[in-house]
């Protein structure tokens, strides 16, 4: 836990913004959604392999614009308890 903090930390979020986020992308996808990673770039190039995929299937994703500002609403909900 104490590892994961540090991590979501450096990410500047917090567990509880994480663990909310996580759940409502869930729900919101219907699919596990892509991890935050601070890794090597190999993860990247592995998500964007596998998103590029997901687009030529048909999936559609979101904007980087519209989800950060999801990624916003969602953490400033979960720490103000909403």
């Amino acid at each position: 836990k104490a590892q994961a903090e540090q991590v979501l930390s450096q990410l500047g979020m917090n567990m509880t913004g994480a663990i909310n986020m996580f759940l409502r992308q869930i729900v919101r996808d219907r699919a596990v959604p892509l991890s935050l990673s601070l890794s090597s770039e190999q993860s990247l190039y592995a998500d964007l392999l596998r998103a590029k995929a997901e687009r030529e299937q048909g999936i559609e994703g979101i904007s980087a614009s519209q989800l950060l500002e999801d990624m916003d609403r969602i953490i400033g909900e979960a720490e103000s308890g909403v």
